[in-house]
């Protein structure tokens, strides 16, 4: 089996290449679970992550009735490595091009940190592809922490990280900046890290963060142009993108409201999971009522 999950799938998708008259072909993994009919719930993860992240997640979303797609973003997870742009725009593209392929229009899109980020993208530039969105710990505000970080990461340095980083090493900072109510143990580590034995795992990884200042920046200006309704759920233990962040959001976007979450850091659908659940279904449920 190629990924985390007995439902998981692998298939090839065509998307805009950097040159603006071709594409190129890539693959996508995705769990696909619930009704065939039913809502859609996309799910997207944070940057460094899989959807192995949303595994407290799949199942119980699809029993609520919902068709549940958890996608690995571009040069994540299980998906295509490769050459080409790792910004917002080429993440959106990979996610439309998989919906397509698996003939979905329209969803509501949960993304966290990274995954938020992709999700806001999408809302502002393919508004017809976004219903709502469930926005979990964000990323959307150039000022926040790891930004000028991130600004650094160049290409190069991928051979480096490598070398250093591993399972091992990455679970001190996991422990101490975004998880706040979940054990970062050896069976969280072997998880987590799995997708990163393949080829190009780190390069992508450095392409993707040296994408993402001036993709944040130019999202920022654009934020009260997103008029789709919007739930911000925020951990506010998080040690990497402060709950500042989401007080500000709710602020610019139109149709947005706020959940703070106490007891939670970076990634609330791990560290709560059983709350998240219920304010994904909630909220997800209001819109099809709203519609009907």
């Amino acid at each position: 089996m190629t990924g985390w999950h007995p439902r998981s799938r692998v298939f090839e998708i065509e998307v805009p290449s950097d040159s603006a008259r071709s594409t190129e072909f890539l693959h996508a993994h995705v769990v696909d679970l619930g009704p065939r009919e039913g809502p859609v719930l996309v799910l997207l993860h944070g940057i460094a992550q899989s959807s192995w992240a949303w595994r407290m997640n799949v199942e119980p979303l699809a029993r609520a009735g919902f068709r549940v797609v958890a996608l690995c973003q571009k040069g994540h997870g299980w998906s295509s490595r490769g050459p080409g742009r790792y910004d917002l725009r080429a993440l959106s593209e990979f996610v439309l091009a998989a919906l397509d392929r698996l003939g979905i229009h329209e969803a509501t899109w949960v993304g966290s940190s990274l995954g938020g980020g992709v999700a806001l993208w999408t809302a502002l530039h393919k508004a017809e592809r976004v219903s709502r969105m469930i926005l979990l710990n964000p990323a959307c505000h150039i000022e926040q922490f790891p930004w000028p970080t991130l600004r650094t990461q160049i290409e190069a340095l991928a051979p480096v990280y490598r070398a250093l980083v591993g399972p091992t090493l990455l679970r001190i900072p996991l422990a101490a900046i975004a998880y706040r109510n979940l054990p970062i143990d050896r069976d969280y580590m072997a998880g987590f890290w799995a997708p990163f034995v393949a080829k190009g795992s780190m390069r992508a990884l450095v392409r993707t963060a040296s994408a993402l200042p001036s993709a944040i920046a130019e999202l920022d200006l654009h934020l009260p142009e997103i008029e789709q309704p919007t739930l911000i759920i925020w951990g506010e233990k998080d040690g990497l993108l402060p709950v500042s962040g989401g007080r500000r959001l709710v602020q610019r976007l139109p149709h947005a409201r706020l959940v703070l979450i106490p007891e939670a850091g970076h990634c609330p659908h791990e560290e709560t999971p059983e709350r998240l659940n219920k304010l994904v279904i909630d909220f997800a449920s209001a819109g099809l009522t709203s519609r009907s």
